[in-house]
């Protein structure tokens, strides 16, 4: 008569909170640092470098906007309904922005509705059209994957010297390589970079799906600020149930490749695995065993 020995194999921790924490600590620095390096270069050059800090928004009544005429031209108003017409500018640091806002309401049996219409202005007070040109969006993906650039690189070169980025040092967290050492820096920065292309890649073509496939906002991107008229009046609005579609598939291809491989774990992510590197607790006991590979 034969016996069976079911055997259990131990596999290393997941720590996905501990690894989730630390990330988000990481990204909360190294986004710190960033606007402390960025913004004054923002304040003295004037340039969109993409970060909004100590927002504000103030608007003035305004009855001299070359705009009002294609306004009242183009939108009518009708019985029970009233006009504003004003000149917002939104402040940040080193940024300005102004954009005319006209408001149409009308009130019937005691209630009030409002819509509106909006464009940026010029200094002289004129529309500037909505610009989602093959150059424009080129420029909006690649300024938001240099900083991340600068976070891939920032935090491989902090690995692969043998110290901890500060989110790791918080969880105590440690990354080696499968012979338990410090990964080298081409490990450390293949690492990285797989953590990040799959999603890097899904938010380009997401972006540019938006730029290029949104229905109606090509119409209102058309230069003409009377067809962003026409559509407040006759309230079209672009349809966002594709470009939804398109972003919820992103997002889930997305979610499982971060998060796919701590369902059916075997000690390492995806990304760790290319870089043939493991993360474990940096409490614990130096001489522990390499994880198995399987």
């Amino acid at each position: 008569m034969n016996t069976g020995v079911s055997i259990a194999i131990a596999r290393p921790p997941r720590l996905f909170w501990r690894r989730a924490v630390a990330f988000v600590v990481d990204m909360a620095v190294f986004y710190s640092i960033l606007l402390v390096l960025a913004l004054p270069l923002q304040a003295v050059t004037g340039w969109n470098l993409g970060f909004y800090i100590g927002q504000s928004t103030t608007c003035e009544v305004t009855t001299d906007s070359p705009l009002i005429g294609q306004v009242e031209t183009g939108w009518p108003l009708a019985d029970g309904e009233t006009r504003t017409n004003q000149i917002c500018i939104n402040s940040s640091i080193g940024m300005q922005q102004r954009f005319f806002i006209s408001t149409v309401t009308k009130t019937e049996n005691g209630a009030a509705a409002s819509r509106f219409v909006s464009t940026g202005i010029d200094p002289d007070g004129n529309s500037i059209p909505l610009d989602i040109s093959g150059t424009s969006t080129a420029s909006t993906i690649l300024l938001q994957l240099f900083f991340l650039a600068l976070f891939v690189l920032a935090a491989a070169k902090i690995t692969a010297t043998g110290r901890r980025t500060p989110g790791k040092a918080l969880m105590f967290l440690r990354i080696f390589n499968v012979a338990r050492t410090v990964p080298s820096f081409k490990q450390c920065l293949t690492r990285e970079i797989w953590k990040f292309l799959p999603a890097c890649l899904l938010g380009i073509a997401v972006t540019i799906h938006a730029a290029r496939n949104l229905p109606g906002l090509s119409t209102l991107a058309s230069g003409q600020f009377a067809d962003v008229i026409h559509a407040a009046r006759d309230m079209q609005t672009p349809d966002f149930s594709t470009l939804f579609t398109v972003g919820l598939i992103a997002w889930l291809l997305g979610g499982l490749w971060w998060f796919g491989p701590f369902l059916l774990w075997r000690g390492q992510t995806m990304y760790d695995r290319f870089a043939d590197c493991v993360v474990v607790r940096s409490d614990a006991t130096e001489d522990q065993p390499t994880p198995t590979q399987q």
